[in-house]
């Protein structure tokens, strides 16, 4: 499977809001009152575009992007996606072995899961299959050696990871996220299954969760502020960054909604209290019905769910596929196609919500 990507120059500078420059391709030092939104609105135009700064800072900045330090240096990548040698170093990009990986020693392809319905990451109506569908592409096809892989649409996403992946039907899928393994403790039965059933994948795609509630309410700045709400989470959708946080039953009660973005709807219409949804996601569904007054995030609790490829850790090819496919996601992280791929997804997501 090859794709045709058409990219296009958008490094934006944007005039500063304050004594400091917020220009790509530079690094700017954090300053009392601000957020990774509000710098990138003064460097690209755009608040939405705050998970690339992120992107670019993780090793900087920690889990949370909520949470940034005075002080800290970080670096503003450019969105045509030259990344320059300080964000090499301020992301640690790793060295890697130029020699050509292996491909499965099967004489197949690799076999890569995708589905549809969760715009913008994975949707057959959206450009490349949506965001992730064409990162596993571009990283698949960027590998060195070139592995032959197929990429199937299955919109069961139960199925995924039983029976496809874990009886090894398919070799990846992607989307997925990593519970904390370390509070097994704390985690619920699918959760669980997750840490003892898949190995995980470099990261795919930094998807920032934030916590929505009506307008009305106080700011949240702790998560036991939540307590005793009514939480809305999508079907199916895991519950392991409220698991993390103590935000279990019976201490919250769960309210799932068919999609992320209805969520927003049930916050609204006071079908639950409070929601736990992407921003991206979240932002697009309150321009869609024009909510800008009524709902407020809470930064202080956003959250960085990672979403990776997984694999079945009884896959006898495990080690080999998932060299190979990390090995794929250095090399357009490390390119810039990444960030490319990413600016124009989210670009379009929320030109149709706008």
């Amino acid at each position: 499977m090859r794709t045709l990507l058409i990219t296009t120059s958008l490094c934006v500078a944007a005039a500063s809001a304050s004594a400091q420059s917020v220009s790509c391709g530079q690094d700017y030092t954090i300053q009392a009152g601000d957020y990774l939104s509000t710098i990138a609105q003064r460097a690209y135009g755009d608040q939405g575009s705050f998970n690339l700064i992120y992107s670019a800072n993780v090793d900087v900045i920690g889990p949370n992007p909520g949470a940034i330090n005075i002080g800290d240096q970080i670096f503003i990548p450019c969105l045509d996606g030259d990344l320059g040698q300080s964000a090499a170093n301020a992301s640690a990009i790793r060295q890697r072995t130029t020699a050509a990986l292996p491909g499965p020693s099967e004489n197949r392809p690799i076999r890569v899961l995708t589905a549809t319905g969760w715009a913008p990451f994975m949707d057959e109506d959206q450009a490349q299959g949506g965001l992730l569908t064409e990162i596993i592409n571009l990283a698949l096809e960027n590998a060195d050696g070139r592995p032959e892989y197929q990429i199937d649409f299955i919109n069961d996403d139960g199925a995924h990871l039983q029976p496809l992946i874990t009886d090894h039907a398919y070799d990846i899928s992607i989307g997925w996220s990593q519970p904390n393994c370390d509070l097994m403790d704390k985690l619920e039965d699918e959760s669980i299954f997750r840490c003892n059933n898949l190995d995980f994948s470099d990261p795919l795609y930094e998807e920032v969760l934030g916590y929505f509630s009506p307008a009305s309410d106080p700011v949240y700045t702790a998560h036991a502020q939540l307590t005793g709400k009514r939480i809305c989470r999508a079907e199916a959708y895991t519950l392991a960054p409220m698991e993390e946080v103590d935000l279990v039953s019976p201490a919250i009660e769960v309210v799932r909604a068919p999609t992320a973005a209805d969520c927003v709807n049930f916050v609204l219409e006071n079908k639950a209290d409070a929601a736990l949804i992407a921003v991206d996601v979240a932002d697009g569904r309150i321009n869609e019905l024009g909510a800008q007054g009524r709902i407020q995030m809470h930064e202080a609790l956003t959250f960085v769910d990672v979403l990776h490829a997984v694999i079945a850790k009884t896959h006898p090819q495990n080690e080999e596929i998932m060299a190979v496919v990390n090995n794929g996601i250095g090399n357009i992280k490390d390119s810039g196609l990444w960030f490319q791929t990413v600016r124009r997804h989210m670009t379009a997501f929320r030109a149709l919500s706008q």
